[in-house]
């Protein structure tokens, strides 16, 4: 059963269709721009059944004559939605239908090309990018990421000279007169509508052999511009041991019955159509990135593109996991903090009607991919990298479609964690924490750490790796984070202790800032400051001193320092008497925190840190 959840582009009688098989057979004319052809679709309907049998297609295209069952039917075409008369007997449990459309026109690029005739070197290039809705502008389709063909047959006609690239299998190439030839791909995995590719060019192929850890093998196949051929092949040759890497970490390659491959196309950055990535570059990331959508956007696809971090946030993870393969972990560390992104907005896509959002590089790609990453520190290795594998393998999403929830849900029941606050801060939430830490071995050579988050929006619940320095080793903690302001007992230490890291190793995306009170040592003496009493609600604070007999009548001088080593305040209190002494401190607009009284009476001096609430 597929993941229906309702979709902000499909209609409610789309709703009611699962679509189970596509097949495209179309003559592509480069000389004067056009494609014509048909689109055979099968797929079924339930119970309740729609009025009407739609498919997205664009306007700017001709639909000729459509086949309901074989027979030739009247349809409505506007609004680039293509509407069928359902048929008139009503069948209580549903029925299943094939329709026909024939149409032809001149594709007009939307998105980020959808289908496009273009040159290299002056040689006709025709090639496709369909994401997210633009394989509507090319074939009459339900253009919707959740409802995923079990099949996809593509056969293309066109001049001979052509070599025509697309997904699944090469089962056929038939030379035709007049200088034709006809190419027929078979998909028989489940494909989303725009995973769905055709691109076409004079290319120059090789072929390289991968061996699954199960005794698999498959090709990988290059088409390349043979102009390119010396600058790509070199990293083009680095697939298979990345297919490895992520066999490893992810499950087995997602299409192993068939192939993978990149072909050039004529746009920068890439596409991870289905089982033959479309490249506009050779850089070993691009190839990671794209490599890794195989199994994040394709083996599972966002339900919705309201989702679509589960597709690229994937994929930018892909590119460190394959630098710290390739370069070591300090290389994984510094790929994070250069595509670190601290600013506003939702990982999780609000407005998919505008594609730039979509596919907003900060927050689709980094910090999705940061996601990917704090998740791999929260959940450990062992535990994150089993997740995947059962993300890929799981019954209800494999070869299917997810939802941020659905991947939620894996990740719990595999790790045992409670996740509710980790995706609503990361993913529905903005921003990220601001820490600031300061520590200190207190008399009993107890280590205090306190962490407070500064930032001015919600606060995060977040597992902090800390580690201890002292002069033998390094030892590690791992702080359970969940308020504004905490403080934590790590136990005894030795004055062996030399510093403190807190989370060095990036597993976090925040700032942080180690805060010190004022190098203060109090002389000896025998006034005692008791600890300022937090008062939530009123406006002042006491704070109370004992002054001994011995030292008779004296002037008082408070200071108060936050947490920066900042004076917030100084208070002079005359004629302090011997015995216990009580000021009203004026504390309205001071914020909660971590504050140093200072007291110096006379030739005395004591301070002690306290804490205000409100």
């Amino acid at each position: 059963m597929k993941n229906m959840e309702h979709n902000s582009s499909v209609t409610y009688n789309q709703s009611l269709m699962d679509i189970s098989y596509y097949k495209l057979n179309l003559f592509i004319d480069v000389e004067i721009e056009t494609i014509t052809g048909s689109v055979t679709i099968n797929g079924t309907v339930g119970s309740l059944q729609p009025e009407f049998l739609e498919f997205d297609f664009s306007n700017q295209m001709t639909v000729d004559s459509i086949k309901l069952q074989q027979n030739v039917v009247s349809f409505e075409h506007e609004n680039s939605l293509i509407k069928i008369a359902s048929p008139d007997v009503i069948v209580q449990d549903g029925y299943e239908f094939e329709i026909e459309i024939f149409y032809n026109g001149n594709p007009t690029p939307t998105g980020f090309g959808s289908f496009n005739f273009d040159s290299h070197n002056n040689i006709p290039h025709v090639w496709t990018l369909s994401e997210p809705f633009g394989s509507r502008s090319w074939w009459p389709c339900k253009d919707d990421p959740a409802d995923k063909a079990d099949s996809v047959d593509i056969i293309v006609t066109m001049v001979e000279d052509q070599i025509v690239v697309s997904n699944g299998i090469l089962v056929e190439e038939t030379e035709l007169d007049n200088g034709l030839k006809r190419y027929f791909w078979k998909e028989r995995y489940p494909i989303t509508t725009y995973l769905v590719s055709i691109t076409t060019y004079p290319y120059e192929m090789w072929t390289n052999e991968y061996v699954s850890v199960n005794g698999d093998t498959m090709p990988i196949v290059h088409y390349v511009y043979p102009d390119h051929y010396d600058i790509v092949f070199q990293n083009y040759q680095l697939t298979a041991s990345m297919m490895s890497l992520f066999e490893n970490r992810f499950g087995e390659y997602p299409f192993i019955n068939e192939k993978y491959g990149h072909v050039e196309f004529g746009r920068g950055g890439g596409m991870e159509h289905q089982t033959i990535s479309s490249m506009g570059g050779y850089s070993q990331w691009l190839i990671a990135h794209e490599l890794g959508h195989q199994w994040w956007g394709n083996l599972v696809t966002c339900n919705s593109f309201e989702h679509i971090w589960l597709n690229e946030g994937f994929a930018r993870f892909s590119e460190a996991l394959w630098e710290e393969e390739h370069n070591g972990f300090e290389a994984y560390k510094s790929y994070w903090v250069n595509h670190a992104y601290y600013g506003p907005g939702t990982v999780y896509v609000e407005n998919t009607s505008n594609v730039s959002e979509i596919f907003n590089l900060n927050l689709t790609y980094n910090k999705a991919g940061w996601v990917v990453h704090m998740l791999r520190g929260v959940m450990g290795d062992s535990s994150f990298f089993q997740t995947l594998k059962s993300y890929g393998s799981n019954d209800t999403l494999a070869y299917n479609s997810a939802t941020t929830e659905d991947f939620k849900k894996v990740c719990e029941v595999e790790s045992g964690l409670d996740l509710e606050d980790f995706f609503n801060q990361w993913i529905y939430g903005s921003y990220y924490p601001k820490y600031g830490v300061s520590w200190e071995l207190n008399e009993d050579n107890e280590l205090i750490v306190d962490i407070y988050q500064q930032q001015n929006w919600q606060y995060f619940n977040m597992p902090i790796p800390i580690y201890v320095i002292t002069t033998q080793d390094s030892i590690k903690f791992v702080l359970e984070n969940t308020s504004e302001y905490q403080q934590f007992n790590l136990g005894f230490f030795s004055n062996s202790v030399v510093d403190l890291k807190f989370d060095p190793d990036n597993w976090i995306l925040k700032e942080v800032e180690y805060l010190f009170l004022p190098d203060v040592t109090p002389e000896q003496s025998d006034i005692i400051l008791y600890p300022a009493y937090p008062n939530p609600f009123n406006s002042s604070t006491f704070i109370s001193f004992y002054i001994p007999e011995n030292l008779g009548q004296i002037n008082s001088y408070i200071k108060v320092y936050d947490i920066k080593g900042k004076l917030v305040d100084d208070i002079l209190y005359l004629k302090s008497l011997p015995g216990l002494n009580k000021i009203s401190w004026d504390s309205k607009n001071i914020a909660s925190g971590i504050y140093l009284i200072q007291l110096n009476a006379g030739i005395y001096s004591y301070d002690q840190k306290v804490q205000l609430i409100k």
